[in-house]
């Protein structure tokens, strides 16, 4: 798939995609006889990751390592990665949980004064 695609498929912008591949975290597109970048289906596939894993807040560090693992087949070391984010990811949603339980709380209490 050429870059314009990709960007499509995956909803990331077109500079995004080659700034990720500058980073290291997809490996280096090849070339067609046109010089346009061609990307496989593992490279599709890790980028629609490293869409979810930024958007919920793994760092870039964390997110090149998953790539690293990814593309070495490391299930061991990406589930890892994975679980750890997980955690953070549970963490977040029970202090999210109390911050809203605590505001409506405040706001119930004000509405009856």
């Amino acid at each position: 798939m050429k870059i314009g695609a990709i960007s499509k498929a995956t909803g990331l912008g077109i500079h995004t995609i080659r700034f990720y591949e500058k980073k290291g975290l997809i490996h280096r597109a090849k070339k067609d006889d046109s010089g346009h970048r061609v990307y496989n289906s593992k490279d599709v596939e890790l980028l629609n990751w490293i869409a979810c894993m930024k958007n919920s807040g793994m760092p870039l560090s964390r997110i090149e390592n998953y790539a690293h693992a990814f593309y070495s087949d490391n299930n061991l070391a990406s589930l890892n990665i994975l679980e750890d984010h997980l955690n953070k990811l549970y963490q977040q949603q029970a202090d999210l949980q109390h911050y809203i339980d605590v505001t409506s709380e405040k706001v119930a209490r004000l509405k009856k004064s």
